[in-house]
């Protein structure tokens, strides 16, 4: 028989950043866990193509597209939800804003621009998943920021990157302190290198040296950042909050 710890039937679950990638395969595990889950990020078409995709395979999903750089798309999407549900349970914080970019280069536009994504917009979007589940009776959800290993571990032209991935660790803390009260659980994941579009910018030597430093000796899997996801959202971590769950095969403990 399945865990019922692990069961989120009746549960809405909003992943930001959905239709590629770690969102879109951490969207899929929630949802076959028994979650109605919110695909969503900038373009509504891709969000709706995503969610159509899970529904033919008899799961809970809608679309809803959300520029989280931009507080009116952030506030419509919420009003929406709380329109269609009356509630969120699950909010995972994971779109993104990762310029491939030396320090020298990095202009003031384009700081602000990965500032208003990388920090305001996992902010507001947490604050906005705060008001509903306080609303809920009872109150409580939870909230899972994704952030990245190189928040302890930077690389060379991801330094805003590293850089705002370090700042969410204060964020999800804080929000645990300060929320904790209201049933309301924050902690965040810092994925390795995984098999998406980010691990394509490395160069094949890049990958093959990150792999040999890597004691599970590979690269992840997308789906795995799904499953601590799922244990994060799920009653099997009703009493974990304000942490940081490091998913990367090894890599940070390696020389």
């Amino acid at each position: 028989m399945p865990d019922p710890l692990f069961d989120l039937s009746g549960r809405v679950a909003l992943i930001t950043g959905s239709t590629q990638g770690l969102g879109e395969a951490t969207a899929r595990v929630l949802a076959q866990h028994g979650a109605h889950v919110i695909i969503s990020s900038r373009k509504q078409p891709v969000c709706d193509r995503i969610a159509a995709g899970l529904r033919d395979d008899g799961l809970k999903a809608e679309g809803l597209a959300c520029n989280i750089g931009h507080q009116d798309a952030m506030d419509g999407a919420y009003d929406q939800i709380a329109k269609n549900h009356g509630r969120l349970d699950i909010l995972v914080n994971n779109a993104v804003l990762s310029p491939w970019r030396s320090i020298e280069d990095t202009d003031r536009p384009l700081l602000m621009k990965a500032l208003e994504t990388n920090i305001a917009g996992y902010w507001y979007m947490a604050m906005g998943a705060v008001g509903l589940m306080k609303a809920r009776t009872p109150a409580g959800g939870s909230i899972i920021n994704i952030s990245s290993i190189a928040a302890r571990r930077p690389s060379v032209n991801l330094a805003l990157y590293a850089t705002f991935k370090a700042a969410l660790d204060g964020m999800t803390k804080s929000f645990a302190l300060e929320f904790g009260g209201d049933g309301i659980r924050v902690n965040s994941i810092l994925p390795g290198l995984f098999e998406t579009s980010l691990a394509d910018a490395f160069t094949p030597e890049q990958k093959a040296d990150a792999v040999a430093k890597t004691p599970l000796g590979r690269l992840g899997y997308p789906r795995e950042v799904g499953h601590a996801v799922l244990f994060l959202a799920s009653d099997a971590s009703a009493y974990v909050t304000g942490t940081s769950l490091v998913v990367d095969g090894g890599r940070l403990i390696s020389n």
